[in-house]
């Protein structure tokens, strides 16, 4: 058993870290002219050129501090985490540098979730009775786990849309799945999420409000890798038997519980995915149809769609740990009814203000039918 002391520290001593780096990021990004540039894309929301190397103070400060933490008993797959994680970090470095192509995105994205599910073996193993399914074959569990990692990765860069939301929601997630390893005793787990926490709540300092620095696809794509393996190990280590005596009971409804943590991105890509194949498009073209869009449109700033959407979460994932016993597929019904709640909310927005719109086209047309009227009449008195 490690001290509580040590989790505390390698919170702290991450975002001191993560402080101390930033500044840096930001001075050697004007000097070297390394921005995201609003005006080379249309739907960018930031109005300025801004620094995107956020990523690396982020990756720098969680993996010193977790290696200084954790003991090789402690978590005994480490390298291969960290072998992985040192993979996807470096594609979504390049793609912050010179754009990759989706495909390329995705086919690396592939290998790194391989790397983890094949040889360090964390992988789904049972869906606890979801749709009638217990135990999973091997032929099943291995590109289930991969594919559940690389939609997670994908999650949580769609989200990083505006100030403060990625490292704001991946900051209430991280300190949630570290909270509930350490109480499972799982204190390897429990000091990678918390030095994952440290170090997002440090770039925080620099992202929200006006921001002075972005994540950029080499952070949010290592934030969502980090995240990913811990769903997965949460899911896996409280089927009954693994863990050991505990006072109290086991998490019960564990996958819906774990959904209702990542809520957010998980809601939000299911959302767009919808939204661009019912529209005939394909759903690796962005647009600006997420959810921080959508609260943005009704007059919010980046600051109070952060807050909307991480009070969401937050209370998602309360109403989850309340009612999880009522059952996982109950559960998981009572996440998707709150989800389409805050969905429809949005809708009936859109509907009201296109109601109180004027209809241009419609007056537009009416005027070029009168003045054709009135130009066919002016030509017939002329004739007369």
């Amino acid at each position: 058993m490690i001290d509580i002391y040590l989790v505390v520290f390698s919170f702290l001593f991450s975002c001191v870290v993560t402080l101390y780096a930033v500044p840096s990021l930001i001075k050697l990004a004007y000097q070297k002219h390394l921005f995201d540039d609003p005006a080379l894309e249309e739907r960018k929301i930031h109005k300025y050129r801004t620094p995107n190397l956020g990523g690396i103070a982020v990756l720098t400060s969680f993996a010193f501090t977790a290696c200084l933490c954790i003991s090789g008993n402690l978590l005994p797959y480490a390298n291969y985490i960290f072998a992985s994680g040192l993979l996807i970090f470096i594609v979504g470095l390049k793609d912050d540098l010179a754009a990759l192509n989706p495909y390329k995105k995705f086919f690396a994205q592939t290998i790194t979730a391989l790397i983890v599910v094949y040889f360090a073996d964390i992988r789904f193993t049972s869906l606890y009775g979801i749709f009638g399914i217990q135990d999973l074959h091997p032929v099943v569990s291995y590109p289930l786990s991969s594919l559940f990692i690389v939609f997670i990765i994908n999650a949580f860069n769609l989200i990083d849309g505006i100030n403060g939301l990625l490292g704001s929601v991946s900051l209430l997630v991280s300190l949630t799945f570290g909270c509930l390893f350490f109480r499972m005793q799982e204190y390897g787990l429990a000091l990678l999420a918390f030095s994952m926490g440290g170090a997002v709540l440090g770039f925080l300092r620099y992202n929200a409000g006006k921001a002075r620095i972005f994540m950029g696809d080499a952070g949010a794509y290592t934030i969502g890798f980090m995240i990913s393996i811990f769903a997965i190990q949460f899911i896996e280590l409280n089927k009954p038997g693994v863990l050991l005596p505990l006072t109290d009971p086991f998490i019960q409804s564990v996958p819906s519980v774990t959904i209702a943590i990542l809520i957010v991105p998980i809601f939000d890509t299911l959302r767009v995915i919808v939204i661009r194949l019912a529209r005939g498009k394909s759903p690796f073209i962005a647009d600006r149809n997420h959810l921080h869009h959508r609260l943005l449109d009704t007059g919010m700033t980046h600051t109070q769609a952060t807050l909307v959407l991480s009070g969401f979460n937050l209370a998602i994932i309360g109403t989850a740990l309340t009612f999880q016993h009522i059952g996982a597929v109950e559960l998981l019904l009572l996440l998707a009814l709150s989800a389409l709640l805050l969905n429809t909310m949005l809708w009936l927005y859109d509907v009201r203000q296109a109601i109180g719109r004027p209809q241009p086209l419609m007056v537009d047309h009416a005027r070029e039918v009168a003045e054709e009227a009135l130009q066919q009449y002016e030509e017939k008195q002329h004739q007369n």
